[in-house]
C-alpha cells in the first residue's frame, strides 16, 4: 500500500467515500499477515516473470505506477489480490486510469469466466480458467481472471465488509438449464453514496444474478466494483456489454452523471462560505516543490513579502469530490487559531487551480527531522515537543475537529523546537453527521478501530499520538521491519511497538494508555498535556536538585581540604 518514502510526506490520504448502501468486499483469506507479505512486490515480480511488455519496457517507472495504484485502494484490495492472477491488477489499473477522464464514465468491463452445472457448489473455482472479456476501457482481450477466495475468514478480517455470495440454484432464474455461464462485470465511476444499490438494480434489470460483489473506493473518489454473475446464457460478451450500457443510460442516468448536482451545489456552497479567504494570485510567487502527496503538491513561495507554503490540488485529481475535500480543509484552517496549528493566510478557489496558502515552516516536518536527518532528542526536548503537539490537538478536539491523519510527516518544525499541526485534508467535524468508518490516515499510525472500519471518534487521534510519542523517544520509524500492510494487520491483532526499557517509566505508561485497544481507556489531550507538563517539571526539579547537591558536595570537599 504505502512505501516508507511516501509516509514521510506531509499530505493526507483522502478517505473512501461515504456508505455506499450495501455490502462491500474485503476479499478472502484469514488474518495471517504472512499470507499477504508485500503484495505489491509479489505482483510486480510475477508480471516481470511473465514478461508483460509494459512492465519490462521500464520496470522502475512501472513499479512506481503500481505503488500508486495500490495506494489509491484500501487495505482490503491488497488482501483480495491473487498474485497468481497478477494481470488482474493491470486491468484494474487501466480501468481506473480510463475513469479519470469524464467522457469515459461510467466504465463497464465484461469478462466470461466459465461454465458450471447448476448442481455444483456455488463456491466454484475460477483459477486457471481461460476467459474472454470486453469493456470500454481498452477493448477486448484474452486473459485470466482472478480466483475469488472463499468467504470464510472475511468476518475475521473485519475490513470493508463481507463478500456477497448467492446460491446459484436457489436464486438463478435460469436454474433449470443444464449449464450456467458465469461472467465477471467490473464497473467504475465517481464514487457516491448508495451506488451499490443502483448497480444491483441495474444487473437485476438485465436478468443477471449476483454471486459475488467486491466493492472498493479509491482515495481520490472513484469506485472499482467487481461482480461475479450468472444469467447470461452465452460466452459472448459484446452484446451483454452493450445492453448494460444502454440500460444504465436509459434507467440509471445518475450512473452516467455521477458528479451530480448535489455535489456541484456543495462546491458552490463551500466556495461561498470561504468567500473573503481568497487571495490575489498576482501577489503569489511559486517556488520549488518541497513535498508531494496522494492528491496534491506543496511548494515554497512568497505572498506579499512573506515566506509561505503553497498547496495545489493536482489537475488529474480535480472532481467535485476532491474539490469538496479541499474546500473543507480551507474551512477548517480558516476557523482555527492556535500557536501549535499552522497559520492560514488564504486560498484561491475561483480559478482553475485550487490553492491553499499557509505559513512556511523552515524546519520541515518532524518525520524528516527524526528519520532523514537522524536527530535524537533528550527527555526535556521530547516533552516540550510532545506538549506542543498535545496542546494543538487539545485545541482541535475542543473545537470539535478530528485530524484523522496525525503523524510526524504532518507536524511542522519551527525555531526552538516549536511544532505545529498541519494538513487537514481528511479532517472531520463530527457535527457533519453520521458515523465515521472510513479507512482514513496512514497505516503505521492508524488506530485499530479505523483499520477495522468500525465507528470511531476523536480518540483515534490519541492512538496516533502514541505512535508519534514513541517516535520522539526512539527516533525510529514505526514498524520499520514491516510493510505498512503487515503493520496494519498486526495492529488490528493487538501488536504494538516495543518501548525500550530505558524510556522514562511515566512516559512509557502514558504511551501504552494512549494506544490502548479500548478507545474509552485512552486519556484526553487535556489529560495528556497535564501529565507531560508534570513530567517536565519533575525532570527540571530533579536536575536542579542534582546541581544543588553537587554544589554542596563541592563546597564540603573544599572545606575539608582547608
Amino acid at each position: 500500500m504505502e512505501d516508507d518514502d511516501t509516509e514521510g510526506v506531509g499530505e493526507s490520504t483522502c478517505p473512501p467515500a461515504a456508505d455506499r448502501g450495501g455490502s462491500s468486499s474485503a476479499g478472502g483469506g484469514g488474518g495471517d499477515s504472512h499470507s499477504y507479505t508485500d503484495i505489491e512486490k509479489e505482483v510486480f515480480d510475477r508480471l516481470m516473470e511473465k514478461r508483460i511488455p509494459e512492465v519490462v519496457a521500464d520496470p522502475v517507472a512501472f513499479r512506481e505506477e503500481l505503488r500508486r495504484h495500490f495506494e489509491r485502494l484500501p487495505l482490503s484490495y491488497a488482501v483480495d489480490v491473487n498474485v497468481d492472477k497478477a494481470e488482474d491488477v493491470l486491468l484494474h489499473r487501466r480501468i481506473l486510469n480510463e475513469c479519470a477522464h469524464p467522457e469515459n464514465r461510467p466504465i463497464f468491463h465484461v469478462g466470461f469466466l466459465n461454465c458450471i452445472p447448476p448442481s455444483v457448489d456455488p463456491q466454484y473455482n475460477t483459477q486457471s480458467i481461460s476467459t474472454s472479456e470486453n469493456g470500454n476501457c481498452g477493448g477486448s482481450q484474452d486473459s485470466t481472471l482472478r480466483k475469488f477466495e472463499p468467504c470464510e475468514g472475511i468476518e475475521d478480517l473485519s475490513l470493508t465488509g463481507q463478500k456477497v455470495v448467492v446460491d446459484s440454484v436457489a436464486s438463478s432464474s435460469r436454474g433449470d438449464e443444464e449449464i450456467l455461464h458465469v461472467h465477471e462485470i467490473i464497473f467504475s465511476t465517481i464514487d457516491k453514496p448508495k451506488l451499490l444499490a443502483q448497480l444491483s438494480a441495474l444487473l437485476s434489470e438485465v436478468g443477471l444474478n449476483i454471486r459475488e460483489a467486491h466493492v472498493f473506493s479509491t482515495t481520490d473518489g472513484f469506485c472499482l466494483d467487481v461482480f461475479v454473475v450468472d444469467g447470461w446464457d452465452t460466452k459472448e460478451t459484446d452484446t451483454l456489454l452493450q445492453i448494460l450500457k444502454e440500460t444504465a443510460a436509459r434507467n440509471h442516468a445518475s450512473l452516467s452523471n455521477p458528479t451530480n448536482s448535489a455535489a456541484s451545489e456543495r462546491v458552490l456552497e463551500l466556495q461561498e462560505k470561504i468567500g473573503d479567504s481568497n487571495i490575489d494570485r498576482n501577489f503569489l510567487q511559486i517556488g520549488e516543490k518541497i513535498a508531494s502527496g496522494s492528491s496534491g503538491d506543496l511548494h515554497r513561495g512568497t505572498y506579499q513579502g512573506m515566506d509561505v507554503a503553497v498547496k495545489f490540488l493536482r489537475t488529474e485529481h480535480v472532481n467535485d469530490s476532491s474539490k469538496v475535500e479541499f474546500l473543507q480543509e480551507i474551512i477548517i484552517l480558516k476557523s482555527v487559531n492556535h500557536d501549535n496549528v499552522v497559520r492560514f493566510y488564504g486560498a484561491c478557489t475561483k480559478q482553475r487551480k485550487y490553492v491553499i496558502v499557509t505559513e512556511y515552516m523552515p524546519g520541515g516536518n518532524l518525520y524528516d527531522f527524526l528519520h532523514t536527518l537522524k536527530n535524537t532528542l533528550d527527555l526535556p526536548t521530547v516533552l516540550r515537543i510532545a506538549i506542543g503537539i498535545s496542546k494543538g490537538m487539545d485545541y482541535l478536539h475542543q473545537n470539535n475537529i478530528i485530524h484523522r491523519d496525525l503523524k510526524t510527516a504532518n507536524l511542522l518544525m519551527g525555531s526552538d523546537y516549536v511544532v505545529k499541526i498541519a494538513d487537514f485534508g481528511v479532517s472531520r467535524n463530527p457535527s457533519q453527521g453520521g458515523d465515521m468508518t472510513a479507512e482514513t490516515g496512514t497505516y503505521r499510525w492508524m488506530a485499530p478501530e479505523v483499520i477495522n472500519h468500525k465507528p470511531y471518534d476523536h480518540r483515534a487521534d490519541i492512538f496516533s499520538f502514541a505512535v508519534v510519542l514513541w517516535e520522539l523517544v526512539t527516533s525510529k520509524i514505526p514498524y520499520r521491519n514491516l510493510t505498512p500492510l503487515q503493520a496494519a494487520l498486526g495492529v488490528r491483532q493487538g501488536m504494538r511497538l516495543e518501548i525500550p526499557s530505558w524510556v522514562n517509566p511515566q512516559l512509557s505508561k502514558l504511551i501504552q494508555r494512549c494506544w490502548d485497544e479500548n478507545p474509552n481507556l485512552r486519556p484526553s489531550f487535556s489529560e495528556i498535556t497535564a501529565e507531560l507538563e508534570g513530567m517536565l517539571r519533575d525532570h527540571q526539579a530533579s536536575k536542579g536538585s542534582n546541581k544543588h547537591s553537587k554544589a554542596k558536595a563541592h563546597k564540603k570537599s573544599q572545606r575539608e581540604a582547608e
